[in-house]
Formats: structure tokens, sequence, C-alpha cells
């Protein structure tokens, strides 16, 4: 590992104006290099390893993720059988191209058929009618067709909302304080100190604190696929709960990792988290057994389960809007080629 490169690379793109700042790290088990750099916002204080970030699609893997997992390790839910299981009402009344069909696994790996995306925050609902709706929605794909689905990840909150009888923040927040992460990570809104996200139109105001998905901003904030936020500190006690087994057995971790499904474009979807092939976030030199994801705000994490290291790159880089070129796509794949080379 090579943290004063990787480091570098961040500096630059906040010196050149990419991004406002950052907080990245790397790390194993037992120790972590970290780095923090640049401001929260234009004019606004420096970045510090406590500062909070939108975590968006982080989400999925952390918190959701991590959730089904632990179920599934404990007998209460199997990835093989489908969501009708679960949600007996989903695809009430329809035949055919029904998402009641896909299974959990489906679901997890993207793999399930669903659309990508809908902007469910346009129609005015409730979060219980939210989810109704989406539980109706026919499948746009075929099963087994890679598609990056929201949607899917909405459904997979509301699985373990209706399995435990408790809201997904609540079980996510229990269970991090369970197993000794540090604080400073959890579902919105956040009033810690916190990166802005944008400048949304549709609400009238700078996103800061509050969900800047808008989906998960119309579900309350707490869903399945956006909704935490989190800091530098606790990300990296998140990734040593992860590789040091608190968070999950290695045969969980293990299922994480598999390869459950594969894309036209060579991308790899494990449960939940995506595997690397050719164009990943992580780059070129992490080992084949490894597991990342990224947020549409700007942040990643990645984990080398071979070399049991982990790398951690938080940004806002939506702000002050998301229609800007902020080169983070290429951002993530040096920070990482250089943090592994």
């Amino acid at each position: 590992m090579s943290g004063a490169a990787a480091f570098e690379v961040v500096a630059r793109a906040v010196h050149q104006g990419q991004i406002v700042g950052a907080a990245a790290a790397i790390g194993n088990v037992t120790s972590a290099e970290s780095w923090v750099g640049g401001t929260t916002a234009l004019g606004e204080e420096g970045v510090t390893i406590d500062t909070s970030y939108d975590l968006a699609s982080l989400t999925k893997v952390l918190a959701t993720t991590t959730l089904l997992l632990r179920a599934i390790g404990e007998g209460r839910i199997d990835p093989r059988e489908p969501l009708a299981t679960y949600l007996p009402e989903a695809s009430w009344l329809q035949t055919d191209s029904r998402v009641a069909d896909a299974t959990i696994l489906d679901l997890a790996s993207h793999s399930s058929g669903l659309a990508a995306w809908s902007p469910l925050y346009t129609l005015g609902l409730d979060r219980p009618t939210l989810l109704a709706r989406i539980a109706q929605l026919p499948l746009e794909g075929k099963r087994g067709a890679v598609v990056y689905s929201d949607l899917g990840f909405i459904l997979l909150g509301y699985v373990l909302e209706r399995l435990r009888g408790v809201p997904l923040d609540r079980q996510f927040s229990d269970l991090i304080a369970e197993v000794g992460i540090a604080p400073g990570i959890g579902f919105g809104p956040c009033d810690a100190p916190v990166a802005p996200t944008e400048e949304c139109p549709w609400r009238g105001r700078l996103m800061r604190g509050e969900v800047h998905d808008e989906n998960a901003w119309a579900m309350g904030g707490v869903s399945g696929h956006a909704g935490l936020f989190g800091s530098l500190a606790a990300l990296i006690s998140v990734g040593r709960a992860l590789l040091d087994g608190r968070l999950l057995s290695e045969p969980l971790l293990g299922l994480a990792g598999q390869a459950h499904a594969t894309g036209e474009d060579g991308q790899r979807r494990g449960f939940g988290w995506a595997l690397p092939s050719s164009h990943w976030s992580g780059g070129d030199l992490f080992s084949a057994r490894a597991i990342g994801h990224t947020g549409f705000t700007g942040t990643g994490m990645w984990l080398d389960l071979e070399r049991r290291l982990f790398t951690i790159l938080l940004t806002n880089r939506v702000y002050p809007t998301r229609h800007r070129e902020s080169g983070i796509v290429g951002l993530r794949r040096r920070f990482n080629s250089a943090a592994l080379a």
C-alpha cells in the first residue's frame, strides 16, 4: 500500500478545482492511513476526519446488504426464494412479468428485470404507498440481465422491515452499536458537521444533512438504496469490522464476493457489491477477490478480501450541481491504483 501516492492524487484533484474537498483512507484490520483536504464548500470550514458525507448508494452495501446477509446467516432469509415469500402482496393480480417471482438474490445482484430508476418523488405519495407502488411495478427486462436498479434495493429494504417489524434505520443503528462501530454513521437527517451536496431546484435549497437522492427524500430519508451519512472515521471502523468478521462471517462475506450475475458489458455483480471487471471503479490492481461500491454524490469504498485491506474516498462531487464534470470516475481509479501499487 502507498498512502502518500494515493493521497497526492486526491490532493491534486482538490487543488485543480475538480472537487472542493475530500477525505480518504487506506487500511487493514489493525491500522489505517488517512488524509483530508480542501473545504466542505466554497468559503467554508476545512474537511476533517469527522466531516459527514451523504453516502448515497453506499447505503445499498453498508446497510441493506449487510443486514440481508446477517438475516441469511440467521436462517431468516433464503436468497433463492422469490420476493413473494417475503412480500406476498407483490405483483398482486399480475400474471406475467412479475417482480414477485424475482428472487432475493436476483434483486441483490441487480438482475431481477426491474428498471434502473423511476421518478417516484414526483408522485406526491407517502412512504407506505410508494413502497406498495414499487411492489406492483412490472419487470422491464429479463431476469438474469444486469441492470443496476435502485428500485430493487428499495424493495430489499422493505423486505427487511417486514421481516423484523423494525424500521430500517433502527435496524442499522442497533447493528453498528452491537458490533462496536465508531460513531458517525447512520441514516439522516444529519446534524453533525456535514458536507453539502447540491443546490436542488426541486426542493429550492442547498441540501446539507438531508438526503440528496430525491426518491429517498420522498420516503422520509430512509430507504434500502440511499439515506446513509457517514464520516471517514466511521467508515474506517466499518472497513475493519468487515475484514475482522464482526459485521459478517467469512462465509457471508464470501457470498458477497461471489459473481452472481454478469452483464453484457462485462460488469460482474456479487451480493450487493460490485466485483472487479473492465472499467471497475476500483482500478486494475485489486485481487480477483475484491468488492466495492460507489455513491452518486462522490463516495466510494473498496475491500480486497484476499489482501485484507480497504480503501475509502469521500467527496461531495455534486456540489454545487451534478451538471458539471468532476472527473470522479477517473479520480477513483487513479486513487485506487496508486493505493495498491
